[in-house]
């Protein structure tokens, strides 16, 4: 008997298995021990609308002489009209994870203490190092169809509707008018460093999010795939071709079905095919060439 793909209270609720539950608090953990560690003390801008933030807390605290944390309200506040643009073009469950992982966040932020000084003396390892862990907490958070918010909201809704668009360039962008800003402000020295490490970090994202890397998938069945090319055409939202064929070795008919997706959507594919017992066999490919028409957008 197979079973129900859908039944995990996660997947009903959230889009969500357990396991990309946990890849999405992971990615979170790291992302938030980056930032802490790393960031904080050398008084970097991480960018993005928490940069917006930190650089907003800066302002007041400096304009009103005072000393208190106030970036990850800020934070939360500059987050509500972006969750609501991600309810009415995105989807629900996509701004449920979004709510949930905003909220993580800002306890993470808040838990994890910031070093007096930085761990490593030299800015620029700070740099390099902050940058990367902040870049691969963030690719896991994606992978997971997760979001931290902010830009990458708008990054997700320019990604579906074009298919060449990168969310880390788009942050890289919106980050340099946050660094501009800070160099004004603070300093040439705060807002070079802020720039490469906002370099570092989305280099990260681009190489290790899963929904950035183009693959494909060919199916062999012996019966007509019906179910598997209704999955794949409703909870994929992708094409594929199907033919029969003729198996060489005991010269049975056989159905083949070719798909062309995103890795993170192969991972799902495959474990549509273990969790409901399809009887068949399947040739994957990473890293494929697609051009011309492949929508590269990211899960709802």
């Amino acid at each position: 008997m197979k079973k129900n793909y859908k039944s995990n209270f996660l997947h009903r609720i959230f889009k969500w298995d357990t396991m990309e539950f946990l890849k999405n608090f992971f990615g979170l953990a790291v992302f938030c021990f980056g930032i802490n560690m790393f960031v904080e003390p050398c008084h970097l801008y991480s960018g993005g609308i928490l940069g917006l933030a930190q650089l907003l807390n800066r302002l007041i605290n400096d304009l009103a002489h005072l000393d208190i944390y106030l970036t990850g309200i800020l934070y939360l506040l500059i987050n509500i009209p972006l969750l609501i643009l991600a309810y009415s073009h995105v989807s629900k469950s996509f701004c449920a994870r979004t709510l949930i992982t905003i909220a993580l966040q800002t306890i993470l932020l808040d838990i994890i203490p910031i070093p007096a000084k930085p761990w490593v003396a030299d800015t620029l390892t700070n740099v390099l190092i902050g940058g990367t862990l902040v870049g691969v907490g963030i690719a896991n958070i994606l992978s997971a169809t997760g979001s931290t918010g902010g830009t990458d909201i708008i990054g997700i809704i320019l990604t579906n509707k074009h298919k060449n668009f990168s969310v880390g360039r788009f942050a890289l962008i919106f980050n340099l008018f946050i660094f501009g800003i800070s160099g004004v402000l603070y300093g040439v020295s705060i807002m070079i460093y802020s720039i490469m490490y906002s370099i570092v970090e989305n280099l990260s994202i681009d190489r290790l999010h899963d929904q950035n890397v183009s693959s494909s998938a060919t199916i062999f069945s012996k019966t007509k795939p019906k179910e598997l090319l209704e999955f794949i055409k409703k909870d994929l939202d992708r094409g594929a071709t199907t033919w029969e064929a003729t198996g060489e070795y005991d010269k049975s008919k056989t159905y083949v079905t070719y798909v062309a997706l995103s890795r993170y959507e192969l991972h799902k594919l495959e474990k549509y095919i273990k969790v409901t017992e399809q009887n068949v066999f399947v040739v994957k490919n990473d890293f494929v060439g697609v051009d011309g028409e492949f929508d590269k957008r990211l899960s709802k």
